[in-house]
């Protein structure tokens, strides 16, 4: 059979400080020397020293890269064609990142035409795709390829 026991606030019933000694004992927070970090700087140093004289290091907050694959670029070259963030010179698309809203190229899926991508980053992959593909990806901040080979005939 169980035996039950009696919780302790039921014993102390008709006791008038429940165990706590004199009834000034359960006053406030005297008797544990404050609440929380009280007397930090006093009697509670041994306790708290390893804060004292700390900074906490701030992050700083880095900035967002906006990166785009490169089955997505082709698939939305021709509406960036009609709204004329594309241009098309000779056998090439001319892509800027700035005007696409992109930051960099990554290399998942595959790319057929000749594409020549400026003001934007790529990784190691895409570089070789875009390449294998004729065209080539300039670093960013580069100026716009105006006097490039596009067509296979020099600019004079």
């Amino acid at each position: 059979m169980v035996v039950r026991k009696r919780k302790r606030k039921n014993k102390l019933r008709g006791q008038r400080t429940h165990g706590g000694g004199d009834k000034k004992n359960r006053r406030g927070a005297g008797c544990r020397g404050g609440r929380g970090r009280a007397g930090s700087h006093k009697h509670k140093y041994s306790k708290y020293y390893m804060v004292f004289g700390t900074e906490k290091k701030s992050v700083r907050a880095q900035g967002i890269v906006r990166a785009i694959n490169i089955n997505q670029l082709v698939q939305r070259i021709p509406q960036w064609l009609a709204d004329g963030r594309v241009e098309r010179k000779g056998g090439a698309l001319i892509v800027d990142g700035r005007k696409i809203l992109f930051d960099k190229l990554l290399s998942r899926g595959d790319i057929a035409e000749k594409i020549v991508v400026f003001n934007m980053s790529a990784s190691g992959k895409a570089r070789e795709k875009v390449a294998a593909a004729g065209g080539s990806v300039e670093e960013p901040g580069a100026e716009k390829p105006e006097g490039q080979n596009l067509e296979g005939e020099e600019k004079e």
